[in-house]
């Protein structure tokens, strides 16, 4: 099977092999982050955090990167889709290797079955952003504020996906904490679905990978310029 693959919308993907993994955060790494035991309590609820369990999931493969501006405008002329981003031709948010942001779970669909490939399921993309030891963030469990574009690192919008090389996950795999926030499948607090790893607003305690939280439906319809997403496939 190939370590990696070229999809069909021009993306490198990369091969989380089959095999457990822990997903979600316990109690005491929780407190270590949130710095206290009730702010703890407070990101259990408020974000529905998950309980650490042990899952088994096949082999997938994975987007490298998220997806492009260049890539969602190469979708746009060759499908005919209508609803263009609000930030696409931006100059601040707009450059070809900027993450797509202000697209929604049915844009990001779209994208994915014209490509040939589907958003991740909420294991899928933990997996692949902190690897089979359980790491809290995809370089491992210690807090470093310069490894991946998240509030302390002073941007204060979208980089060019790649830019922080030293955040790249054990798969080898970009930007899964920082940068855009990441729609899957995952339900929400029973009314929405999960967006994963932080963005460029989120202090770094917050792009951990199982943080988990939803869009407003308000913020949806404005063109959240902090919301991205990649694209799986599986394996056979």
């Amino acid at each position: 099977m190939l370590s990696s693959l070229l999809a069909d919308d021009g993306a490198e993907m990369l091969l989380i092999p089959a095999g457990d993994f822990r997903i979600g955060i316990s109690d005491e790494s929780l407190e270590y982050l949130a710095g206290t035991r009730d702010r703890a309590k407070r990101f259990r609820i408020g974000h529905d955090e998950l309980r650490p369990r042990s899952i088994n999931l096949p082999d997938f493969y994975i987007d490298k990167y998220p997806v492009t501006n260049e890539q969602y405008r190469r979708f746009l002329k060759s499908s005919g889709y209508r609803k263009i981003p609000n930030k696409l031709d931006s100059s601040i948010w707009g450059s070809d290797r900027q993450p797509v942001v202000a697209i929604d779970w049915k844009d990001a669909e779209a994208y994915a079955a014209w490509c040939g490939k589907k958003l991740p399921s909420e294991e899928e993309w933990e997996k692949a952003a902190r690897g089979t030891d359980g790491w809290l963030f995809p370089w491992g469990d210690e807090i470093h504020e310069r490894r991946c574009n998240c509030f302390e690192a002073g941007l204060e919008c979208t980089s060019v996906v790649g830019s922080f090389p030293k955040g790249t996950s054990p798969f080898g795999v970009h930007d899964m904490a920082g940068n855009v926030w990441e729609l899957t499948t995952g339900e929400f607090d029973n009314s929405s679905r999960a967006m994963k790893g932080g963005c460029f607003l989120t202090y770094v305690r917050f792009c951990r990978a199982s943080a988990r939280w939803a869009p407003s439906k308000e913020e949806l319809d404005k063109g959240a310029n902090w919301l991205g997403f990649r694209c799986v496939r599986d394996a056979t």
